[in-house]
């Protein structure tokens, strides 16, 4: 990439910042903010819940080439997340493997999540950023070069999501950030990532530090941190005491995943949520097809939003 090239992308970067605060209104719930084209959505809140849609996206663009594997340097051992391979790399779907399915029904439960917890809080929202591109497109759960490939239309739309999260972040100073996702797993449980891995929650290896929540650990000092994560004021404790049947991991019934499956958190709670920096917690919210499904998805956010209240105040009483 050239020095003009870098120098016209951050000025294209810093003026779609600037329009969007322009068009901001934090006072305001519910207003959409897009991206171009529409590939990005922000649904302005007016309370310090965010609430991610990574993978609810349809549109397939034919501007936008289809994400495959990446490319694989047996030298270094290292992929190269572009559609033409550098010289000394090849093609290589099982080093180099990217996800291309869609979570279904993500974007559904997203929004009636946030119906259930205006209703709860007398009218107040969260704010909800959405990628509505197809994770054939773009993911923006993975690093930007696996995220888009190095197609400028998918990396704009990369930018403009994690510009969206960090404009609702600057909004609310200090909070929680819910991420929604879909897997198919068959243990069929709620999974609730903090950036810990199946072998450290089954090992019990593992310090607050480690976490996406390491600011509410901070916050609530004279609590021990395994009765957030996975005790008595656990968001999985908080879940199943709303209903049995809606098994978490981890919780006070299931520590870890126990040598099953589970996803500990991905590139959007490592770098939105509070381990390294900043007082946003993270969790990212795996949910099984059964939860999502029509029938139970409006019991399921009712459920939930109960669950996210109390473990969002948490940090404020």
């Amino acid at each position: 990439m050239t020095w003009e090239s870098r120098m016209f992308g951050s000025a294209r970067k810093m003026w779609f910042i600037v329009l969007l605060y322009m068009f901001y209104d934090p006072s305001t719930a519910q207003n959409s903010v897009f991206g171009k084209n529409k590939y990005t959505e922000y649904q302005i809140g007016n309370m310090n819940l965010i609430i991610t849609v990574p993978h609810g996206g349809s549109l397939q663009p034919s501007s936008i080439p289809s994400r495959d594997s990446g490319c694989w340097d047996k030298v270094t051992s290292k992929c190269y997340y572009t559609h033409s391979c550098p010289s000394g790399t090849s093609k290589d779907s099982t080093s180099c493997t990217v996800s291309t399915v869609k979570d279904l029904y993500t974007l559904e439960t997203a929004q009636a999540l946030a119906k259930e917890i205006s209703i709860l809080t007398g009218g107040k929202y969260p704010h909800i950023i959405i990628n509505h591109l197809s994770r054939s497109k773009l993911d923006v759960n993975r690093d930007k070069d696996e995220a888009a490939f190095g197609i400028p239309e998918a990396e704009q739309a990369f930018d403009e999501f994690m510009e969206f999260i960090n404009m609702a972040k600057s909004q609310i100073q200090k909070g929680l950030l819910i991420d929604i996702h879909g897997q198919a797993h068959p243990e069929q449980w709620i999974e609730l990532g903090y950036l810990l891995s199946k072998a450290n929650l089954d090992s019990g290896a593992f310090t607050a530090a480690s976490t996406s929540i390491f600011s509410l650990s901070k916050e609530l000092y004279n609590t021990p941190f395994e009765t957030l994560l996975r005790g008595e004021k656990s968001l999985g404790k908080y879940i199943q005491d709303q209903n049995p049947k809606y098994v978490c991991v981890p919780s006070p019934t299931n520590l870890g995943p126990n040598g099953g499956n589970y996803f500990s958190g991905g590139y959007i709670v490592k770098t939105h949520g509070s381990k390294d920096n900043g007082t946003v917690d993270a969790v990212q919210i795996e949910l099984p097809r059964w939860i999502r499904e029509s029938s139970e998805r409006p019991t399921f956010c009712v459920a939930l939003a109960k669950a996210i209240s109390k473990f969002h105040q948490l940090s404020f009483n």
